[in-house]
């Protein structure tokens, strides 16, 4: 995770910090990072890498993936990213992971893939490739996207060497990161395409069922806060009641993929199941800047009563007006965004409406999350707090389809 740890999540394969790469600061509000705590920044200059030397991770004759999330300052020449090398100029036993010239390559030294995606600079990008030894297959994967295949691939072959990330060995030159590498998994199975875009994109979820209601199901670990909540039987499992008082909230922090945050105009979505106990001009789902200013605040969901209607959805301070919703019964909620089609509305999995092309500012600081959150966003004059149920949150970081919303409706 690079949580300022150089600890395997399962406590086996521990690597080495060599050369001094740092982790970023964990309270740092104008550094890029993925899920929860941080990443750990390499300088090529300095010839820093991280290395996982024992026990030896036997990647021969198997099938494996290889994931990350790599934010690159450079994408000229060759940049490692991960590699393990028993011998440099033999075949199948050098495996490198890199960036070439702007595009991701994968090599097992005389068996290759390279992408078709041109990177960019300064951008989070979720990579994964995986070698399935049962059908001889390389594939590459941009953000969860397939995006190159080569088939009749013999398998790595090495049978020893350390485990590099943020270089690799390439014959004789060694390859270094530029930039900031988190969340590295590497799976002694082949992941199935279905496996590999949850991975990229869900953001987080939060089931908020028992033991732990604040956990983040997801695979970045963004675990929230609950205050004053109580635990009730939810649509599926449990779920938190919200008490429409200035302290029961939930709250969580690192969502740039969403308005406020650090990256402008991607897309997103959040699906959830509500139950309110009261529809009068209720905010459901807040960004902000900080706790402390209500004027960098924006409501993405709530719920409004005007000119005599009451429980009437409205999305991102009244961009679209949405359906009304029952006192007092479950309801699907799903709101998607992308630049090219604006927020889009779904209600019990079922296709409400669209604003059409939006966009939104940029900003250098994360996005807090909030259910509840006791701050007024002054721009919105629906700005009560949120009494009822919250059940199954869902945050992607692209713009969900009709059939997997209809999914998410139909657990």
């Amino acid at each position: 995770s690079f949580d300022n740890t150089t600890d395997d999540s399962y406590g086996v394969y521990n690597g080495l910090l060599i050369n001094n790469p740092l982790f970023t600061t964990a309270t740092a509000t104008n550094l890029p990072y993925v899920g929860n705590g941080q990443a750990l920044t390499f300088n090529s200059g300095s010839s820093q890498s991280f290395a996982v030397s024992s026990p030896f991770f036997n990647l021969s004759y198997t099938s494996f993936t290889i994931e990350a999330w790599i934010y690159s300052t450079s994408l000229t020449g060759n940049r490692g990213i991960f590699g393990q090398c028993q011998c440099s100029i033999c075949a199948y036993q050098c495996l490198y992971f890199i960036i070439r010239n702007y595009r991701l390559y994968i090599d097992f030294t005389s068996t290759y893939l390279s992408s078709s995606t041109s990177l960019s600079a300064s951008n989070w990008y979720h990579i994964a490739f995986v070698y399935n030894y049962a059908t001889r297959q390389q594939i590459l994967y941009v953000n969860g996207i397939q995006d190159a295949i080569k088939s009749n691939a013999q398998a790595y072959q090495g049978q020893n060497g350390s485990i590099h990330i943020g270089s690799t060995q390439v014959y004789s030159t060694m390859n270094f990161f530029q930039g900031y590498i988190d969340n590295v998994a590497l799976t002694t199975r082949a992941k199935s395409s279905v496996e590999i875009l949850r991975d990229a994109s869900l953001m987080a979820y939060y089931s908020f069922d028992l033991p732990n209601q604040n956990t983040d199901n997801g695979p970045n670990g963004l675990d929230g806060t609950l205050n004053n909540i109580v635990t009730a039987t939810g649509y599926v499992n449990e779920a938190v009641r919200f008490l429409g008082s200035s302290s029961s909230y939930f709250r969580a922090y690192g969502f740039y993929q969403l308005p406020y945050g650090v990256t402008n105009g991607k897309p997103f979505s959040i699906a959830m199941w509500i139950n309110p106990s009261s529809v009068n001009n209720i905010a459901i789902i807040q960004m902000f800047w900080s706790r402390g200013s209500s004027s960098n605040c924006e409501i993405l969901v709530g719920i409004s009563s005007s000119n005599g209607l009451t429980g009437q959805l409205f999305v991102h301070n009244t961009a679209l007006t949405g359906s009304f919703v029952t006192q007092n019964t479950w309801t699907r909620v799903s709101l998607t965004y992308s630049s090219g089609n604006g927020y889009t509305l779904y209600i019990n999995g079922v296709l409400f409406g669209s604003t059409g092309t939006a966009s939104y500012s940029l900003t250098g600081l994360f996005a807090n999350l909030c259910i509840g959150y006791p701050l007024n966003c002054g721009s919105s004059s629906v700005n009560g707090y949120y009494q009822g149920y919250i059940d199954e949150l869902y945050i992607y970081n692209r713009e969900l389809s009709q059939t997997d919303v209809t999914s998410l409706a139909n657990p």
